[in-house]
């Protein structure tokens, strides 16, 4: 009984897996294990993501929006997400949720070394209403690009680089 109790503390107190998540994932998994923050064209609003591994095969998120009111960083929004690997479907898939109630089902893929998000309209969801174009610049940065349809291509909205803002608890 010892034993098995002393075994069961060692376990307990062993740190949290940080393995890799499925190879699908591409340069998404190299995310898991930090927090990253960007700051919006504005200037006020900071943006911070963070990522985790979940039993070795999802990508778990957790993200915080703060803007600049009277000179201090006040936080508006906070969301989690989860991360799954289609194998068959050969995409990301994942579900959001956020701190205004809001959740959602959501794909990315990657076009070349681009993951792109796109979110269809709620009106017709046969249509892209905008995407997010993400970017790896190198291993402590990545960019993001809010696109919206604009013809045959995309027009950019807004774009936010994101820097690696130390490990996740």
């Amino acid at each position: 009984m010892r034993t098995y109790l002393v075994t069961a503390a060692l376990l307990l107190a062993a740190p949290v897996s940080m393995a890799t998540p499925p190879a699908g994932f591409g340069w998404f998994a190299d995310l898991v294990g930090a927090c990253w923050s960007g700051r919006f064209p504005d200037g006020k609003t900071r943006h911070t993501q963070c990522y985790t591994s979940q039993f070795d095969r999802f990508v778990r998120g957790t993200a915080k929006l703060s803007g600049e009111h009277d000179g201090e960083l006040k936080d508006q929004f906070f969301g989690d997400s989860l991360f799954a690997w289609d194998e068959k479907d050969q995409k990301i898939v994942y579900y959001i949720w956020g701190s205004d109630g809001s959740h959602a089902r959501h794909e990315a893929s990657y076009a070349g070394d681009e993951l792109l998000f796109p979110v269809r309209s709620r009106k017709d969801p046969t249509v892209i209403a905008y995407r997010s174009a993400w970017r790896r610049i190198d291993a402590d940065t990545f960019e993001v690009r809010r696109e919206s349809p604009d013809g045959t291509g995309w027009k950019t909205e807004l774009t936010v680089v994101y820097h690696k803002d130390g490990a996740t608890q």
